[in-house]
């Protein structure tokens, strides 16, 4: 089994699109939820998000148009025009350029697509009933970005085709933690020899109607003050009400340590471990004693044979619901035991929003940027911690703080439960 090293990163999120920028930003406490701006005249189902703004959005149209070719028309999506983004940026960082990659991959987490209701509505009979005659006449005026022109495979094979990589590609469509399961296959395809690099993370964008008022009859949306939208998601604080719909991209490059080191890459962290469970509890509900969490963690920790004594940082997953927060850290403490009390426990989602099947991406190049420079992100809006949230929440600000090894953790709808271990690279273990 091959050493997994990380040597790219690329983001595309509400707090900037460089990494080395959103992370200062993070780290100084900046938000970057607010008002939407980009759904038109009519009310959204909530007041808050974490959109990337307009102009942003058109710049990096205009960047992915460039040689686009035959993708050109899938531009409109914006998972994809997030993940091509992403993924550029994270292959400039480790040194990589478009050719031809027999022995690379894809492997990206992708949301459903947007949808418009009059979109679901010309694909139906006078009954209701899906009619696949009327969908067919209807495709040329379906919007391009609707789940039904753009499926979830799409932002992979858009990503796989425009840089030249022609190992496996995967698209997972696992929610929350697709990501993070994206990267663990991943991680597990370098490792076992199948490929020398894969592109890893997620994209997603629910930045529409439909996507945002899913959440909102769910009850898991977040009472929005009109006044102050970039408080509305409060991760562990016993205010808390609730998640904020984001949207982004986070991309990586695992590579194996030694077609790394032959092509003299710098090289940011290791991959030391990846666990993944199903608690199978509710859909939509963890269990109270955070059982999957802690099955996924405690795996991820064997797997890399990485004692819970290493472990100076948890980017939590942390999404600001009642039931999801205080489930976390007991799992937490449950893994980790005596050693939780000393470990930082932060969640990013008050400061990005939940990016869904984006989020454990983005995450991931915070454990990088934890392990490089010794520094832990705080967790926005966090004010007054809840009595079932009783570890160091790194409130307020990020802070220094030796990090020799990181855990990502991503709990999603259905009970997938995933996580994985970043830890510092030394050359003294290459032997």
């Amino acid at each position: 089994m091959r050493r997994v090293v990380v040597t790219g990163l690329g983001i595309v999120t509400p707090l900037g699109c460089d990494i080395d920028a959103a992370w200062k930003r993070l780290l100084a406490g900046e938000r970057g939820v607010a008002a939407p701006q980009r759904l038109g005249p009519h009310g959204p189902p909530t007041r808050a998000v974490g959109e990337i703004a307009p102009e942003v959005v058109a710049a990096l149209r205009a960047e992915a148009a460039e040689g686009a070719g035959p993708d050109a028309a899938r531009l409109v999506d914006p998972r994809t025009l997030f993940a091509l983004a992403a993924s550029r940026r994270a292959l400039a960082h480790a040194g990589l350029e478009a050719g031809n990659h027999p022995r690379a991959g894809v492997m990206l987490g992708a949301g459903p697509g947007a949808s418009r209701i009059e979109d679901v509505a010309r694909c139906l009979d006078a009954d209701g009933r899906f009619d696949a005659v009327r969908f067919a006449g209807q495709l040329k005026d379906l919007e391009q970005e609707s789940i039904l022109r753009a499926p979830a495979e799409q932002p992979a094979a858009c990503v796989a085709s425009r840089y030249g990589i022609g190992g496996p590609v995967h698209a997972v469509t696992t929610a929350c933690s697709a990501s993070n399961q994206a990267l663990g296959m991943a991680w597990r395809s370098v490792r076992s020899g199948e490929t020398d690099w894969v592109l890893a993370g997620g994209s997603d964008s629910q930045i529409n109607p439909l996507g945002m008022v899913f959440f909102v009859l769910l009850g898991a949306s977040a009472q929005v003050d009109d006044d102050d939208p970039a408080s509305a998601c409060r991760p562990f604080d016993r205010r808390r009400s609730g998640l904020v719909m984001g949207e982004g991209a986070g991309v990586v490059v695992l590579e194996s340590l030694d077609h790394a080191r032959a092509r003299g890459a710098t090289i940011l962290a290791e991959v030391a471990g990846y666990g993944a469970s199903l608690d199978a509890f509710r859909t939509t509900a963890p269990p109270p004693d955070g059982r999957g969490a802690e099955e996924a963690m405690r795996y991820a920790l064997e797997d890399g044979a990485v004692s819970p004594a290493d472990v100076a940082f948890v980017n939590a997953h942390g999404t600001g619901t009642k039931r999801n927060d205080p489930a976390e850290i007991t799992a937490i403490k449950a893994v980790l035991g005596e050693h939780a009390a000393t470990v930082a426990v932060s969640s990013s989602k008050g400061a990005f929003g939940h990016l869904l099947s984006a989020a454990a991406g983005v995450a991931f190049c915070c454990c990088v940027k934890a392990v490089q420079e010794d520094a832990v992100p705080p967790t926005a809006n966090l004010e007054h911690p809840d009595r079932g949230c009783d570890v160091d929440l790194v409130p307020g600000r990020g802070r220094a703080l030796p990090v020799r090894a990181a855990l990502n953790n991503s709990f999603a709808f259905g009970g997938q439960n995933a996580c994985i271990v970043v830890k510092k690279y030394t050359a003294e273990e290459d032997a």
